[in-house]
């Protein structure tokens, strides 16, 4: 199935937000209705294809394509030269050669959505259960006391970006940047607020198909600690060497920087703590010790809760347990966000079957 994008322009498997690229050199021929893709892989990795296509002002992008040979699914070897083989590919029939090109993915487990020439990475969260608050145990010296009493939480499985929503991505969306630092669109999006982050989420979800929403407390929370990977650090990734890990007041120069360019957590995800505060779904409440499966937080509220720390604070607040809220109206400078999914499945319309 396609899926059509409001942008017209080149989509690009880029490595513009942090991660590595491991696919590179991607051609394609076809002789008749039999295509040949090509393509150099420089570690073994899982591979899918998906085509892209440009018809009458508008851009689509494939689902992975199923019913392939060659160098593609599980397990492909590293080297050049590498292909993949298909026949009669409806996906391309009718089409011109100039029409169309080809995608060559790791298939990591995570999706890559695509809008205009930006990548988004969602990252899958195996589910779990975990203690979500300050423990006594940590000690005092990342203390919070809106984060006790520390309480048992079991999140089920979801996706979480594995970057602070950019503003190159917001731009895309919503033609404008509210953003106090430019000047780079893979720099955070900040001076956001709540309500302003559920417009976004409203129209990038109509645009793509997948329904996004922010994570939870709980699931940022477990997120940051880096889930059934985690290795109970203080900070999101580490305990002691927090500055290689985020940009807080000790290190940025009070001013945001590009995602990615710090080291991940145990799950692979960036700045989570630091550079900008990250909303959360829930309204601001008090911990109970009672244990809860998939909290939501409260019903109602004055404020939305914050997550993460930014560029100007000390480093209890990029904490993993820290805690911190604001009115939803709110476009406060140190507040951005990521995304969540609870599913890799789009919702399908009368647009998507084009053929």
């Amino acid at each position: 199935m396609l899926f059509r994008l409001a942008m017209l322009c080149l989509l690009l498997v880029a490595a513009t937000w942090g991660w590595s690229q491991t696919v590179s050199d991607v051609a394609f021929s076809l002789n008749d209705k039999e295509l040949t893709v090509t393509y150099t892989l420089d570690k073994p990795s899982a591979i899918r294809l998906r085509v892209v296509s440009h018809i009458g002002g508008l851009t689509y992008v494939s689902d992975p394509i199923q019913n392939l040979s060659g160098d593609v699914g599980s397990n492909v070897a590293a080297g050049e030269g590498k292909r993949i083989l298909a026949y009669d590919m409806p996906e391309i029939r009718g089409l011109d050669t100039g029409e169309f090109h080809f995608i060559v993915e790791v298939d990591d487990g995570s999706v890559n959505i695509y809008v205009g020439d930006l990548v988004m990475k969602m990252l899958p969260v195996e589910g779990g259960t975990y203690m979500m608050g300050h423990s006594k145990s940590e000690g005092t010296r990342y203390h919070c006391e809106s984060a006790e009493p520390a309480h048992r939480v079991t999140v089920s499985d979801f996706y979480l970006g594995q970057f602070e929503v950019t503003q190159g991505l917001w731009t895309a969306v919503m033609d404008a940047n509210p953003s106090r630092w430019q000047g780079n669109d893979s720099l955070p999006v900040e001076s956001v607020s709540w309500n302003e982050a559920q417009v976004f989420i409203a129209r990038l979800s109509q645009l793509t198909g997948y329904r996004f929403r922010l994570p939870t407390e709980a699931e940022w929370e477990y997120a940051a600690r880096g889930g059934k990977k985690g290795r109970g650090h203080a900070y999101p990734g580490t305990t002691i060497n927090l500055a290689d890990y985020a940009w807080l007041g000790a290190n940025s120069g009070n001013r945001t920087h590009p995602v990615g360019q710090k080291m991940p957590n145990e799950l692979g995800f960036y700045d989570m703590g630091g550079n900008v505060w990250e909303w959360c779904s829930d309204w601001a409440g008090v911990y109970t010790d009672s244990e809860q499966h998939n909290p939501q937080g409260p019903k109602t509220g004055e404020n939305k809760i914050a997550r993460g720390g930014c560029m100007i604070s000390p480093a209890w607040g990029c904490a993993v347990s820290d805690r911190c809220w604001y009115l939803p109206d709110h476009g406060y400078g140190f507040y951005g966000f990521r995304l969540a999914l609870d599913s890799a499945e789009r919702e399908q319309d009368e647009e998507d079957d084009i053929y």
